[in-house]
Order: structure tokens, then C-alpha cells, then sequence
């Protein structure tokens, strides 16, 4: 940090120097949050989050969303409940969320009227996701935060992951745009999926940005599976550079913003299934299960 550090002896003058000293003091606390923020996604990013699995073995089975924009006009809660009643009925017990657990405020133009007469604020938007967010018995959410979520960040100085896991006990914060999550056999064998929440705007081809982001990822440091978020797509990429590609889909009907681009929205989520090889790191068998909503919300 560039900023001169203020010692707790220089207080009193500066606190009697008025408004002044107070903005010195105040600045001084931004710089010392700001730190924390980027120390803290410096942990999380080079110690990935374990998740124990419960099931069978050798097999690893877990849910995959994203996009759940909770405050839009457009949210679909209801959708959201069928998915997560159908990972609970299939003995899920984890579900990971790719990024944009809020509709955020003013992200691009136009788009606070696009949010919902109860959901044009960081309160509103943190308490309709704690009201309306599933509460599957056994299932625990582990979640990214993407632009969307960041957008509280621009207007208020707010990390939006941290307070949307103190809402919610069963949701847990990973990181913010990108986490590495290690879902745990009872084996002990490892599958490594890699949560992302990139930006710009969806190709011509759906699996065009996939195929990008895993060319990007240098050698030896690439995920079994790579999971994304931000495009509103749903596809796979089943073996590309020997990485697994997922886009997610969505939780949010097709906004104004997405038909004056021509982009549609791929509403629901997946069910993943991961049959492990007992010879070390071998993925013997990937099936994954896209649980779809076609019909928009009325």
C-alpha cells in the first residue's frame, strides 16, 4: 500500500484536527479493508475448498448453477425449487452456484428496471435471496460471487459473498469470479471443479468462450472440470484439453437486455455424476443430467 501508515499515537491530533483528520483516519481504514479483501482471496485461491462427499466409494455426485439472480424481475425462484427438490430426491448433498447469486443494481444501462418492486437495493436483494434461496433438507450450497454480486462492491464498498453466507448457514462463500472447489470421495479419491464467472458477452458459437477459457489455463494447473457461469448457456464440452466444460445455465428468464442482444436463456441446472477409477486419477465415467425449464415464468 502506498498510503502512509497512521500510528494509534497520531489519533488524538488527527481526531482533533476535525473533518479533516477523520477523512485521514477513514481513508486509512479502506486501505486496511482493502488489504484484508485481497489477503483473504489470496488464501482462498491458493488453498482449495474441500468438500467431503457422501454416497458410494468411489462415485461423486453434486448439483451445478448459476445465475440465480435473485431481486430481477425475471428470477426464477420456482424453477430453482423443482431443481433443488429433484437433487434432494436423487441423494444430492451439494450443489455448486457459478456466480451471480443477486441481480445487483445498474450493471449496465437500463438495468434498475429490470429489478423487482422489492429488490432495488443490497438489503432488499440480500433478504428476498435468504427468503427465497431452497432450503433442501441435507443440501448445502457452495457459491461464487461474479459481476453482478460485484456490482454492490462499485456502489458501497460491499463484498456481497460473506453477508449472503452469514443469510443463509447452508451456503457457503468460495470466492469472488473464480474458486477452486475439491469434491471428496468417500474413497478419497479427488475430483477438482473449478468455478468461474467470466466476462463479455456470449459467441456466436456457445462453446466458443469454453473453449477459450481452457486454452487460457496453463499446464499442470488445469481442473477435471471447469464450470462456468455469466453466458446464461447450457452445454457441455465433455474433453477439452483433457478438462470437462460446463456452462451452468440460469435461474433468470430472458431479461430485455438478453432479446435486444438475440441471447437466450438456457433455464435450469445440472445434476452431475462422476464414477472415479480406482487406478489413481483416471475419470472413469462422467454423466451429467440437464434439468431443464422451458416454459417462462408467468
Amino acid at each position: 500500500m502506498s498510503a502512509k501508515t497512521i500510528s494509534v499515537s497520531q489519533l488524538p491530533d488527527l481526531l482533533a484536527e476535525g473533518p479533516t483528520g477523520r477523512e485521514k483516519i477513514e481513508k486509512q481504514q479502506r486501505h486496511i479493508a482493502e488489504l484484508s479483501e485481497a489477503l483473504d482471496l489470496m488464501v482462498r485461491r491458493q488453498r482449495p475448498y474441500e468438500v467431503p462427499i457422501r454416497g458410494r466409494e468411489n462415485v461423486i455426485r453434486f448439483g451445478l448453477i448459476g445465475d440465480t439472480h435473485f431481486g430481477s424481475l425475471y428470477q426464477r425462484p420456482d424453477a430453482l425449487k423443482v431443481f433443488y427438490g429433484a437433487c434432494e430426491r436423487e441423494g444430492v448433498t451439494d450443489v455448486l452456484h457459478a456466480g451471480d447469486v443477486l441481480a445487483g443494481w445498474r450493471v449496465y444501462k437500463g438495468q434498475e428496471f429490470e429489478l423487482h418492486p422489492n429488490g432495488r437495493s443490497w438489503p432488499e436483494q440480500r433478504d428476498m435471496f435468504a427468503a427465497l434461496a431452497p432450503k433442501a433438507k441435507g443440501i448445502t450450497t457452495h457459491f461464487i460471487t461474479g459481476n453482478h454480486d460485484a456490482s454492490f462492491k462499485k456502489l458501497i464498498g460491499l463484498v456481497a459473498g460473506p453477508d449472503l453466507e452469514a443469510a443463509r448457514a447452508d451456503w457457503k462463500f468460495v470466492g469472488q469470479d473464480v474458486g477452486d472447489v475439491i469434491l471428496k470421495a468417500r474413497s478419497g479419491m479427488t475430483f477438482h471443479v473449478r468455478l468461474v464467472h467470466p466476462g463479455g458477452g456470449t459467441s456466436y458459437a456457445v462453446s466458443y468462450r469454453m473453449q477459450k477459457m481452457i486454452e487460457s489455463i496453463a499446464g499442470g494447473r488445469k481442473p477435471d472440470m471447469l464450470a462456468s457461469g455469466h453466458y446464461h448457456k447450457a452445454e457441455t464440452l465433455p474433453s477439452y484439453r483433457n478438462v470437462f466444460g460446463v456452462d451452468v445455465g440460469c435461474f433468470e428468464d430472458q431479461t430485455p437486455f438478453m432479446a435486444s442482444r438475440a441471447s437466450a436463456a438456457h433455464v435450469g441446472g445440472w445434476i452431475v455424476t462422476v464414477t472415479l477409477n480406482d487406478r489413481k486419477k483416471l475419470t472413469a465415467r462422467v454423466q451429467t443430467e440437464w434439468v431443464g425449464f422451458f416454459e417462462p415464468m408467468e
